[in-house]
């Protein structure tokens, strides 16, 4: 079984339209660890006015979590981060210290907006990509970004694109499935995650399904980079791209 890490999840119960409860979240932790899963980053949704809960309460539950781990015989490291809806003021936040970074202290997982881009959204990346952190963009293959030049002009800048297990094998259907291959096979890829919501339906086993299909497609050492050597770059404490 090939091990992975799992850098965008909703593991963290009651805090967004993730697991709802306590018994949701251990099941989804130990399907991971089934699936091969050795590391999940709680990435608790992040937006002004709406999910705050979830960096708010982030490390009390991580610590938690932890605890539950390591009383149920769960072999699972897991950390905090958050995916965090675009806002003019997010880099003020950052440096106020009020928005968690992955471990590495570089990365931060940003949202790709839904509908429409705001302007300032190029702005945006070139602020944070100038205070020394690395955004990472979730999911633009079934976002407003999916054929606008900006996700190029933003991924030439410095950006990182993190593309769902579930876009992969067709969860949301043919049409992003498609968009999320060129991706792939354009090379603007990085990571490849669960964005695990729920137990039975939206959870990790969409990560090891996706590595089977990225392995069958693009072979072993494509799968292995997009879903633990390039993840384990996110959650490495201190990491500097200059110095690798």
């Amino acid at each position: 079984m090939e091990r992975m890490i799992d850098i965008h999840t909703h593991i963290l119960p009651g805090v967004d339209d993730g697991s709802q409860d306590w018994e949701e979240t251990l099941q989804m932790c130990k399907t991971a660890v089934e699936m091969g899963i050795t590391h999940m980053v709680a990435t608790p949704h992040f937006i002004p006015g709406a999910y705050t809960q979830g960096v708010k309460r982030g490390p009390i539950l991580l610590e938690e979590l932890r605890e539950k781990l390591q009383t149920e015989g769960i072999p699972l490291e897991v950390s905090l981060a958050a995916e965090i809806e675009p806002f003019p003021e997010m880099v003020q936040w950052i440096e106020e210290g009020r928005l968690p970074l992955y471990s590495s202290g570089r990365h931060i997982l940003v949202e790709s907006p839904t509908f429409s881009s705001p302007p300032w959204l190029e702005d945006l990346v070139r602020d944070l990509l100038a205070i020394g952190l690395i955004p990472i963009l979730a999911h633009p293959e079934r976002s407003a970004l999916v054929h606008n030049p900006l996700l190029e002009s933003m991924k030439e800048l410095g950006a990182e694109i993190q593309i769902d297990a579930g876009s992969l094998v067709g969860l949301w259907g043919r049409e992003i499935q498609k968009e999320a291959w060129i991706m792939i096979e354009k090379g603007w890829a990085l990571y490849v995650a669960s964005d695990s919501h729920r137990a039975g339906s939206r959870d990790p086993k969409l990560l090891e399904r996706a590595h089977r299909a990225l392995t069958k497609k693009g072979g072993k050492n494509l799968a292995k980079a997009l879903t633990r050597e390039n993840p384990l770059k996110v959650i490495t404490p201190q990491y500097n791209p200059k110095s690798l």
